[in-house]
């Protein structure tokens, strides 16, 4: 499902800060983009000329050391938010696992077919906190996957005495998309083929004070479920870029 902030020019001769040029950059694309939508607005979906895949059956129910438990009901979304996803996404999959020793590990994998302007896929601070979440700890990560570096976002939500690490990242189309400069020239190079590109949001999360330990049993997770599921969704949930 990936994303200007205060900088300060110290004066003419330091140049302009990196957080500066992060702004002036994405105020660009908005620019360059709403010009764009003038003369250029794509009509071929992507998901249309790609094999389709049903999440429901792609994602298995136990793999490795992890099988599904029943017994974890998720927080449900606020109605606002599940109306939403239900614009948002034409797929979506929530699972809770176990293994042997007793560790859990919160899934969810969710598709959309058109990640257009009014539709792209919701950053995950801004649900929890939707949900009344406090937000703690965000930052970019770089996920070491089936020798890859996948590019996430982490972070730990709370609500009252549930602490919840969360990890998670989207794909545009063959793209890792992380922030909003990258997300707005990801689309806009698929505009410029003539494409809407599709994406997907993959999120796990955990349950507990530890962190970092909830991160790396994420991690192994994923690893784990990236291994065992079928080669065509792996590729589109880490990416080809």
């Amino acid at each position: 499902m990936s994303r200007v902030e205060h900088a300060a020019v110290a004066g003419p001769s330091r140049g302009i800060g990196p957080m500066l040029r992060q702004a002036l950059a994405a105020c660009c694309l908005m620019i360059a983009s709403g010009c764009l939508a003038v003369v250029l607005t794509p009509t071929r979906k992507l998901a249309e000329e790609v094999a389709s895949i049903d999440l429901a059956s792609a994602v298995p129910r136990a793999f490795g050391e992890w099988k599904l438990d029943d017994s974890i009901v998720p927080i449900n979304p606020s109605p606002d938010q599940a109306q939403s996803l239900a614009e948002t996404y034409d797929q979506l999959v929530s699972y809770t696992y176990v293994n042997a020793r007793g560790q859990h590990v919160m899934l969810s994998i969710a598709y959309g077919s058109s990640q257009k302007q009014g539709l792209r896929a919701h950053r995950q601070e801004v649900c929890y906190r939707a949900q009344g979440f406090q937000i703690r700890n965000l930052e970019k990560v770089s996920w070491p996957l089936l020798g890859r570096q996948v590019q996430a976002t982490q972070l730990v939500a709370r609500y009252g005495a549930r602490v919840e690490p969360v990890t998670y990242w989207f794909t545009m189309g063959d793209h890792v998309v992380r922030s909003y400069v990258e997300r707005q020239l990801v689309q806009l190079q698929y505009a410029l083929a003539g494409y809407i590109p599709d994406g997907y949001l993959f999120r796990v999360s955990t349950l507990g004070a530890n962190s970092a330990e909830g991160f790396e049993l994420q991690r192994a997770f994923s690893e784990q479920l990236l291994r065992a599921i079928p080669a065509e969704l792996e590729a589109r949930l880490i990416g080809s870029f």
